[in-house]
């Protein structure tokens, strides 16, 4: 008998590999990938402040579905990512060193790391939430290279991180009413058409994911702004 061959194309689903790597500071840094299909970019997310990166797990697993790269760091002085230049050591000193700026060390180490593996930096966008989110913005700016830049809840400044902007880089930014902070901080991007934006109904970061279309829509742009060029 001759045999059919469906004309859908599946897409192979990446298997999350769990990965470490060292800062040029001194820090070593854990993060779980899901490799992209081919063509598709890699997206390195960063968490907010006493997370981890598994609180992008829901996210990561819906965009290795539709061929998304992710690479989710747990921040230095977090989860699996406490061993500095000074030993083990914990975030919750970083508030009184002024340690938070240095922490887009983690994130230029990530884009460093991909780069490794055969991915090309124009194919290495970032995201984040809460302060996860300033230091997104800040290696995304200054890489001229990234694709795009995902945005949840930031805020003019976080902990010394400053929100950062450029003409020409593709960025979403979402936030809720509720969280005033936040909300100012992407009205603020709204008004200067620096990003295309979303009101969820509430949450901080991730947490805006709890709503069904917010959590939707942020999969899709994303989706589409990391296809093949």
């Amino acid at each position: 008998m001759p045999v059919t061959v469906s004309a859908a194309v599946a897409v192979v689903v990446a298997t999350v590999q769990a990965v470490t790597f060292a800062t040029k500071d001194g820090w070593t840094i854990a993060a779980s990938y899901r490799p992209a299909s081919k063509g598709n970019a890699t997206v390195v997310l960063a968490h907010g402040v006493g997370s981890a990166g598994v609180e992008w797990a829901r996210f990561s697993e819906a965009l290795a579905a539709k061929g998304v790269g992710t690479l989710a760091l747990d921040l230095r002085g977090h989860a699996g990512s406490r061993l500095g230049p000074k030993g083990s050591t914990d975030h919750a000193g970083f508030d009184a060193w002024g340690a938070w700026p240095a922490a887009a060390e983690d994130l230029r180490a990530a884009a460093v790391w991909l780069k490794s593996k055969g991915v090309p930096d124009g194919r290495i966008a970032f995201g984040g939430a809460s302060i996860g989110a300033n230091l997104a913005s800040v290696v995304a700016v200054e890489r001229k290279t990234a694709p795009f830049l995902l945005l949840l809840s930031p805020s003019g400044n976080y902990r010394g991180v400053l929100l950062k902007t450029r003409k020409g880089l593709k960025t979403f930014a979402a936030a809720s009413p509720a969280d005033g902070y936040a909300f100012v901080g992407v009205k603020e991007l709204e008004s200067r058409k620096a990003a295309a934006v979303l009101y969820a109904p509430g949450g901080h970061g991730v947490q805006m994911f709890d709503d069904p279309a917010t959590f939707e829509r942020i999969v899709a742009w994303t989706k589409a702004a990391a296809a093949p060029r």
